[in-house]
């Protein structure tokens, strides 16, 4: 029987490994940048929406929807009278539009500056705006009246109708004493009087603007806004 070659010995697992070592190194460097992206994605945030979960929609807001106009003006003013201050003018127009815009169910448009004859051609081409002309005068027997003194006119209105141009109606407004005042649970009160920053005659030159523009729309049945408002 033939005795075994001791050079011809099995060679242990230790030098297997190390025979392999190179192989594994080579693999390893192919891996890497796979787990590298792997690893990126797997670095997400929570909380954040991934491509495969949408978006929550987020929720509306919501939107206040104001009524439909009932009635639509064109207001045009007329500058007749050169003897007029300018800031008198301008302070009572100003007053007399943004009343009438105060009221949520009146559209409201500057049609600039206009005589009676030019605002009823207007009136004639709109489909259903109202052109209103706004017209300062002299009360009779006041001639003379001096330009810083504004406390002798009146304020006149003219309605021309849409289409047809025709004159709806023409109204006359009276200044009155300027009182300022407030009001408490309805009930309009006078307030402590305080140092104006416009004169008194301004003062109430504007609040008959105003006063003009509440007639005009109790013309059309609609009710004046509050003073608050």
């Amino acid at each position: 029987m033939a005795s075994p070659n001791p050079s011809q010995r099995p060679r242990r697992p230790r030098a297997a490994a190390r025979a392999l070592a190179p192989l594994a190194a080579l693999l390893l460097c192919c891996a890497a940048p796979a787990l590298a992206q792997s690893g990126r994605k797997a670095q997400k945030p929570l909380g954040l929406p991934t491509e495969s979960a949408p978006k929550q929609a987020e929720p509306a807001k919501a939107e206040t929807k104001k009524p439909d106009a009932l009635v639509s003006l064109v207001v045009m003013r007329s500058d007749d009278a050169s003897f007029i201050d300018p800031l008198a003018v301008e302070g009572a127009a100003a007053a007399f539009l943004r009343r009438l815009g105060q009221s949520q169910v009146v559209d409201v448009t500057s049609g600039g500056k206009g005589r009676r004859q030019e605002a009823r051609a207007r009136a004639k081409e709109e489909k259903k705006a109202y052109v209103v002309v706004f017209q300062l005068e002299e009360q009779p027997g006041e001639m003379g009246v001096s330009r810083a003194d504004s406390r002798g006119l009146v304020l006149r209105t003219f309605v021309y109708a849409p289409l047809t141009g025709d004159l709806k109606f023409t109204d006359t407004t009276w200044q009155r004493p300027y009182q300022e005042s407030a009001r408490v649970g309805g009930v309009r009160i006078p307030v402590p009087t305080r140092r104006p920053e416009r004169y008194p005659s301004q003062l109430e030159l504007e609040q008959a603007g105003r006063d003009a523009a509440d007639r005009v729309l109790a013309r059309f049945q609609i009710t004046p806004p509050r003073d608050d408002e």
